[in-house]
């Protein structure tokens, strides 16, 4: 495993691709709803489907921007005709499947490669689509290892902004290894942080990912670890 050598890759709205030859890399899209509260706006099913996935969820009036299904790009592209439509009625039948009824509005839409989000907005009556392509990437390049000090451990803390829009604060956070590298090593430690708040975090293997709706924008911190650095690094 290359741990003393790494790339950390940030990216604002949809997940990263940080090695273009990697044909599939934990990139999700995102499909987020937002339904006004209006008053006597009762709850509806929304149900999307498309390439052999189907979500079938109730969402509440006041849902913002909420996210309620992930479409992950895997072997099985999500990519293609998609049909999004609310319900006043859902169930799961004896096989597994949705049945829904009193139909109240639907949508179509094309996936492609460059979208990134999927945004719905929807009324007692109403469903409307926008297909999201627009996203920044922060990239940086760091040695784990070079700084290290007993107990055997090495911390790099990366700093970095969010715009005040809600839309901007959907982040996908990858850390992999550099393969230009030398490597040592089992697993790191990857943390999203908001001052002295921890946000997410995870431990594993390379590649590391965490995903966020950060609450607010402004500054926040990526903290990388590793422990049991060897001797002879």
């Amino acid at each position: 495993m290359n741990l003393s050598g790494y790339l950390i890759t940030a990216l604002a709205v949809c997940s990263v691709i940080a090695f273009p030859h990697k044909a599939f890399s934990h990139k999700h899209i995102p499909f987020n709803v937002t339904y006004p509260e209006t008053q006597g706006a009762p709850g509806l099913w929304i149900n999307c489907h498309g390439n052999s996935r189907n979500t079938n969820d109730l969402i509440s009036p006041g849902a913002d921007n909420e996210t309620f299904y992930s479409a992950e790009v895997d072997i099985f592209s999500p990519y293609g005709s998609w049909e999004c439509a609310t319900y006043e009625f859902c169930r799961m039948d004896d096989f597994g499947g949705v049945e829904c009824s009193d139909k109240k509005a639907e949508v179509k839409f094309k996936l492609k490669k460059e979208d990134n989000e999927v945004v719905l907005t929807m009324t007692e009556d109403s469903l409307s689509v926008n297909l999201s392509d627009e996203s920044d990437t922060i990239t940086a390049a760091a040695a784990l290892g070079d700084d290290n000090t007993k107990p055997r451990r090495d911390r790099d803390t990366f700093t970095f902004n969010f715009g005040p829009n809600p839309g901007d604060r959907l982040v996908t956070v990858t850390l992999e290894p550099d393969p230009s590298a030398g490597h040592s090593g089992e697993q790191a430690t990857l943390i999203l942080r908001d001052g002295n708040s921890a946000i997410e975090s995870g431990t594993d293997a390379l590649p590391v990912v965490l995903s966020a709706s950060l609450p607010s924008g402004g500054e926040y911190r990526l903290v990388v670890e590793q422990n049991g650095i060897p001797d002879d690094l």
